[in-house]
């Protein structure tokens, strides 16, 4: 997505600086692209869209339009994708440490994925104390896929016969589906072994086929080639990652009964559409180095900023640029480690813009109410989906 002055200045003055950009066409262009791929080989494929990615109402609800489920993993998220149209069986419960609001969800047939045996005792105490009602749930399973560490995540592969012998125990409990996520294991063939292992799990533990079956997320999605690269070479597209994961499952279940294939995408359907502006405040050099300071922070674009360089893009609007070169650029906090970006080259001067790609993820979402409230945001459509936070929203809450 790129910006010239006369629309940065226009929103800017309208909303206030810093400000996010949501290109609403190309999000939905590439959900749908996303969704007709793994659609094409499995039909009862369904994205369940990760909300901890990022929970803007606006963008939920387009997802809600587009079929889509949603994927919670608190109260607090499930609450938001109810209120964004969400009927609970349109919704997964996933995450370690479930709400109150657990039991009424199962019994209004939404899915939950049992994390671990406290969880399950919990669900088998509701189940003991309601004989009358059934609680139908799944498990989220704890397998190796080559990841190269321990996930924390799920109930471990070894202990899932005790934990159907379990369920078995209770007659109004039953276990509809398995779940499992494993993070930083984007590969295709990452996807692959987990297609696998747990397509084995349901053939053991399903005789005649379960519910559902969910593989979670991390998958590459679409991304400016200048981040791309930092990934490696021939980073798996949709009909990679869709071969990989839903032919297998197609292939054991070609007959007319075929469980619901989930995964849960975030980023990869969210990150290269949301757009970061924030303007340059200062630029100074310091015993031979040189820090742009801009009215945004770290906190605004999320940590992958720790990790790669995001693609940003210079607008000038001060007619007084210079030359820098290996520049940091630096927010408005007063941490040392506030760095949005590190190596910068090229044209600035106070006053200019600088525009953070790729940024839908983990951003607006993880910003504290540390030093600034949050900023605006808004829809290339014109919609605002965030005001910006007063600083008596921020301390309400306080006595």
């Amino acid at each position: 997505m790129q910006f010239d002055l006369q629309s940065i200045e226009e929103n800017i003055r309208r909303y206030g600086s810093p400000l996010y950009v949501f290109d609403e066409e190309a999000f939905l262009e590439n959900y749908r692209r996303f969704e007709r791929t793994f659609q094409g080989i499995y039909g009862s494929y369904r994205i369940s869209y990760s909300y901890k990615t990022n929970y803007a109402p606006y963008i939920c609800r387009l997802i809600r339009q587009e079929g889509g489920y949603a994927e919670v993993v608190s109260d607090m998220e499930l609450a938001i994708a109810r209120k964004c149209g969400n009927p609970d069986d349109h919704i997964v419960y996933n995450g370690p440490c479930k709400g109150e609001a657990l039991e009424s969800f199962i019994l209004n047939g939404g899915m939950a994925n049992v994390d671990n045996f406290e969880e399950l005792e919990r669900i088998l105490a509701f189940a003991g104390a309601h004989p009358d009602r059934t609680y139908r749930f799944g498990l989220r399973v704890n397998i190796d896929i080559g990841q190269g560490f321990i996930s924390r995540f799920g109930i471990d592969e070894a202990d899932l016969p005790a934990a159907f012998a379990k369920v078995a125990e209770t007659e109004n409990a039953q276990v509809i589906g398995l779940h499992c996520h494993i993070g930083r294991s984007r590969t295709e063939q990452a996807w692959r072994n987990r297609a696998e292992i747990m397509l084995e799990l349901v053939k053991r533990y399903f005789p005649e086929g379960p519910e559902y079956l969910s593989l979670g997320s991390g998958m590459f999605g679409e991304m400016d080639g200048r981040l791309a690269e930092q990934f490696g070479k021939d980073l798996p597209d949709y009909e990679a990652y869709a071969r990989a994961v839903a032919e297998p499952v197609a292939a054991q279940y070609a007959g007319e009964k075929k469980p619901v294939l989930f995964t849960e995408p975030g980023t990869t359907l969210i990150n290269k559409y949301i757009s970061f502006i924030t303007k340059v405040v200062s630029v100074k050099h310091i015993k031979g180095k040189t820090f742009i300071t801009v009215d945004g922070s770290k906190h605004n674009i999320g940590e992958i900023c720790e990790l790669k360089q995001l693609p940003v893009q210079t607008v000038h609007a001060s007619g007084a640029a210079k030359a820098v070169e290996n520049a940091d650029i630096v927010g408005y906090t007063c941490l040392e480690h506030d760095v949005l970006y590190r190596g910068y080259t090229g044209q600035i001067a106070a006053g200019d813009y600088l525009v953070f790609g790729n940024v839908g993820g983990y951003s607006n979402v993880s910003k504290p109410p540390f030093i600034k409230p949050n900023c605006c945001m808004v829809s290339s459509t014109g919609a605002v989906i965030k005001r910006a936070e007063s600083v008596e929203e921020v301390i309400c809450t306080y006595e």
